[in-house]
């Protein structure tokens, strides 16, 4: 068995060699499923919050010319119906 931190609560907990036949289930990083279960219900309320724009930006690059670099019009569009 080998000591770990739990991330939620910072106590010390013990985990089962994953190598052994029986070993119990872990909910690593977290000592218990209490832990790992208030961890994500701060994500899902929004507490926590990744900061930087990401690769999801709204605005699309362009060009020299200030026009958009790609053509986002469809071809579905219905260009020639009155």
């Amino acid at each position: 068995m080998t000591e770990h931190t739990c991330a939620y609560c910072r106590q010390t907990y013990l985990v089962a060699d994953q190598t052994l036949p029986n070993a119990a289930k872990d909910y690593s990083p977290f000592c218990s499923k209490r832990c790992a279960d208030a961890d994500l219900m701060h994500w899902l309320k929004g507490e926590y919050v990744i900061s930087g724009t990401g690769a999801l930006a709204a605005e699309a690059p362009e060009e020299e010319g200030g026009a958009p670099s790609a053509d986002l019009s469809s071809p579905f569009d219905d260009k020639d119906v009155v």
